[in-house]
């Protein structure tokens, strides 16, 4: 007791006094799920959809062409500019599926080839595309990311109905609002 009396005595003579501790969940103290995501995620309206996805995932097509992919991402992301639309990475994997994978929040995503163990790390939750296959009813890749210790992971893959299969950690974007309206035509539906 005397030791911590003569520490904040001499803390006081140097102008160090104790402040009193801050309340995290008084006024003016409003969380703000949009100042951990990336830019790439602000895009999407997460604040406002139900549930707590960790990836914005859109299914482009099949086939090899990537125009269909430039395009996409283009009408999604023409807010963010050139720099940020070109910096969006792809993965390709044997298959002829394609997806925007956009991560929730500024973390690190592994992908990885369940057919050969082989992983790619995107790093602070950039989006990007990649293209896969769906093998044995499974797609042959996994996307992953640990966040506070608990980890989120999905393969994705389109069902039956041509939508991707629903899963907590995944929102459905590929019909989200902001595209452009010529981009169906393009991808062929």
């Amino acid at each position: 007791m005397k030791f911590m009396a003569l520490f904040a005595a001499i803390a006081a003579l140097f102008g160090c006094t104790p402040k009193e501790p801050q309340i995290l969940d008084g006024p003016g103290m409003v969380y703000q799920d949009s100042d951990y995501r990336t830019p790439y995620a602000n895009v999407f309206d997460f604040d406002h959809y139900d549930g707590q996805p960790m990836f914005a995932v859109a299914f482009l097509g099949y086939g090899d062409r990537m125009d269909f992919r430039h395009t996409y991402v283009e009408g999604i992301f023409k807010e963010l500019g050139d720099v940020a639309i070109e910096q969006i990475g792809h993965i390709d994997y044997d298959g002829d599926e394609w997806y925007l994978i956009v991560p929730r929040y500024n973390e690190d995503v592994d992908i990885t080839n369940l057919d050969t163990g082989e992983v790619h790390t995107i790093y602070n939750g950039e989006a990007f595309t990649v293209k896969c296959n769906l093998s044995d009813l499974h797609s042959n890749i996994e996307i992953s990311t640990e966040l506070n210790l608990s980890g989120h992971k999905f393969s994705p893959q389109i069902g039956g109905d041509g939508k991707l299969v629903p899963n907590p950690d995944v929102w459905d974007v590929t019909d989200y609002t902001v595209m452009d309206e010529n981009l169906y035509d393009q991808k062929g539906e």
